[in-house]
């Protein structure tokens, strides 16, 4: 490696700044608390640290960690600059290999406290902004802003301020600017032409009503965000408005008693993979488009009115889901016993209030990737319920590709979700269902989808009823800041971990304990669904680009379903993995260790984030092979990303802001997942109505056991 350049950091000597511990700006964080004329000092010193880190040079980290390389710093400046310096300064640190610092000065344009701490940036000319604080920066005018070819690969000296600065010096040459000149020039990563970062500069671009900067990671990476350095002005910005979210939150919870919504792992349910695959088929209506024993049916019109289900091509009529039987010349039904009817995951919720009795407690599946909230009569008794009202006219049905379905009548009444209280909730009652829907433990769904999918009628028409999360913005049962809710799902490896859901706050200490911060996307809700890019994905590092490529996050879902051509990749890095035709699905040889198996992430907007390698393996498919966890999406028009992919995220599901947000979750594998093969006795059989047939996987009971 080529060590013939130093780290550096510029930072303003200012005596203005001497002011800040006696003025109101309790948010301007280390001057604040250390009255001193050098600007975030603690923050320059921290990007030298980790850059020095990172390179291994140990005499530098020595001289830089701590309070006593803090210190250092601010004796090594106030020595060069002496005590006489009434102007301010531009200050430029630099630290070798073996340790020794050097410093430099020179003079800078005055400024304000209001523009060196900013308590909100203004908003663009001509856009509309209530806010009017006075404390906001002024602006600068006269400025010319040029955009580099993109040419620039993002490298450890683009990431980390060092004396190699042949990217950003080149960037100026191509667009003839000189030190004086009131320019500055944006440079672009050649990979995918996103904005990495200004010459000199952090840019800012106004998105949607707010300000939004390039993405940075904060470990070097050679695939997570623009590829652009950690500024530290930037992190001061990212770092106060996530620290006055969590405020606005932490005083939310308390004052209203908020709590987490614990996803109860379901004792009944048994992971099977061919199943969870033909319900996903059942609710999405896509055509498979590898070979298997299931199949849909469509008819062509070009009337055809738009359909319920997201993976019907228009101008399509969705006939229905079918089964290819053995020696059999008609298709066969889907039955129940073809497909998994039930949760992986329950959380308890509360609705309704009681006379003379306790609240009715049922168990819901908290689904993202639909928007009713119904519950089966007979574990919900409306009757009991002194606050429950009827809605006259109103009717919902939800129906499937196989013939099944839930359907009843609507009411109103209370609904308590991790200590939210939301009055005049849409209930829908399951007064028939198939066994589709009967046969499970759950006692119905709570969809966290948008509203415009909901499928209640009012006599006959579309009337779609509110979500909870809707009508908690709604009745403002939650402020601005926090018109969200998050999830977290952990698998039984993690024996300390609870999955949980929070309505109205960000749990702050997992998203801290993740090293990294939270990386947000916008979504598109005019499907119904948390739908957001995700045009890349790696397979042992090895990028797949897949431009234009959409995917949602679907708590309803067990697998990840993505494109065949990452499904390819992915597979045939795994030596022995095969597409079984008879499973309908990806197969892993059981013969191979977890940590063989290859690395593999999926981008959630510009961010990539690792599947756990543990839940690439989703159920045996027989006595040798796996099923996987990532399966084909076959026709469907986006990913789909269900527990296979969620468990390896904490994510934030921001309504309020039109957004997602994710951040990587670790969890231990302290125990490995054991699976018990039990072949059907012919009495089981019998009971269960197994019929043997043409992709018939049902002749094995994968019994998942604790």
């Amino acid at each position: 490696m080529d060590d013939d350049f130093q780290l550096f950091t510029s930072l303003r000597y200012d005596p203005a700044l001497l002011q800040v511990s006696a003025s109101k700006l309790n948010y301007a964080g280390w001057n604040w608390a250390n009255p001193s004329p050098l600007y975030m000092l603690d923050y320059h010193r921290d990007r030298m640290l980790r850059a020095a880190t990172h390179w291994g040079w140990n005499a530098a980290v020595k001289v830089l960690e701590g309070d006593a390389g803090l210190k250092q710093l601010v004796e090594l400046a106030e020595s060069n600059i002496g005590g006489n310096q009434q102007s301010a300064l531009r200050v430029k640190i630099a630290i070798a290999r073996d340790g020794e610092l050097s410093i430099t000065t020179g003079p800078v344009p005055e400024t304000t406290l209001a523009n060196l701490f900013p308590e909100n940036l203004p908003p663009p000319e001509g856009t509309e902004h209530k806010d009017t604080d006075q404390t906001m920066p002024s602006k600068l005018t006269g400025y010319e802003i040029l955009v580099d070819t993109p040419i620039t690969t993002r490298s450890e000296h683009t990431h980390f301020k060092t004396t190699k600065r042949v990217a950003y010096d080149g960037a100026r040459q191509r667009a003839q600017i000189n030190l004086p000149d009131k320019k500055e020039v944006l440079i672009i990563n050649e990979a995918d032409g996103a904005v990495m970062e200004g010459s000199m500069t952090t840019p800012y671009f106004w998105r949607d009503g707010r300000w939004a900067t390039p993405a940075v990671s904060k470990e070097y990476s050679l695939k997570d965000g623009s590829g652009g350095q950690s500024g530290t002005t930037r992190r001061w910005a990212l770092e106060r408005m996530e620290e006055a979210l969590y405020q606005t939150h932490a005083e939310l919870r308390k004052r209203m008693a908020l709590h987490k919504v614990k996803a109860i792992p379901n004792s009944n349910y048994k992971r099977h993979g061919t199943k969870s695959y033909v319900s996903v088929l059942n609710r999405f209506g896509f055509q498979p488009t590898q070979p298997g024993p299931y199949y849909q049916k469509f008819i062509k019109s070009d009337d055809a009115p738009p359909s319920a289900a997201p993976g019907v091509r228009p101008g399509h009529i969705w006939c229905g889901l079918f089964k290819r039987v053995k020696d059999e010349k008609e298709a066969g039904e889907v039955t129940a016993e073809d497909q998994q009817n039930d949760a992986e995951y329950l959380c308890e919720v509360t609705i309704g209030t009681g006379v003379g009795r306790e609240v009715q407690k049922v168990m819901l599946d908290f689904d993202t990737g639909s928007a009713d909230l119904w519950v089966s009569h007979k574990k919900f008794d409306h009757k009991k319920s002194s606050s429950f009202e009827l809605a006259e006219g109103k009717t919902w049905k939800v129906q499937y590709g196989d013939g099944s379905s839930a359907s009843g009548t609507v009411g109103t009444d209370v609904l308590v979700l991790g200590g939210i209280i939301i009055k005049r909730q849409a209930i829908e009652i399951a007064n028939e269902m198939s066994a589709q829907f009967s046969e499970g433990t759950m006692d119905g769904i709570l969809g966290l989808a948008f509203y415009n999918i909901n499928t209640v009628q009012l006599n006959g028409e579309p009337d779609p009823q509110l979500t909870p999360v809707d009508n908690m913005i709604v009745q403002e049962d939650i402020p601005t800041e926090a018109e969200l809710f998050t999830s977290a799902m952990y698998s039984n490896r993690a024996e300390d971990r609870r999955s949980f859901f929070t309505f109205g706050w960000i749990d702050e200490e997992l998203v801290k304990s993740s090293g990294e911060e939270i990386a947000w996307t916008g979504i598109d809700k005019s499907a119904g669904f948390w739908m957001f890019s995700s045009e890349h994905a790696s397979v042992n590092g090895e990028q797949i680009s897949m431009e234009g490529n959409k995917a949602i996050g679907d708590t309803g879902t067990t697998l990840a379903l993505v494109s065949d051509d990452v499904c390819s990749a992915l597979y045939s890095r795994i030596p022995g993995a095969e597409y079984n035709e008879e499973y309908q699905g990806w197969t892993i040889p059981q013969s191979i260790p977890v940590d063989e198996l290859p690395d593999f992430s999926i981008a959630v907007g510009e961010k990539e984030f690792g599947i756990q390698k543990e839940d690439l393996i989703f159920a045996p498919a027989n006595k040798t092979f796996f099923y996987g966890g990532v399966q084909s999406r076959g026709e469907n028009p986006f990913d789909i990303l269900g527990h296979t992919f969620l468990r390896s995220i904490y994510a934030i599901w921001d309504q309020g802001n039109n957004r997602f947000g994710a951040v990587r979750k670790i969890e231990p594998f302290e125990r490995p997942v054991k699976y018990d093969l039990q072949p059907l006795t012919p009495e089981e059989r019998k009971k269960m109505g197994v019929k043997k047939g043409y992709g018939d996987v049902s002749t094995i009971v994968f019994q998942e056991r604790e």
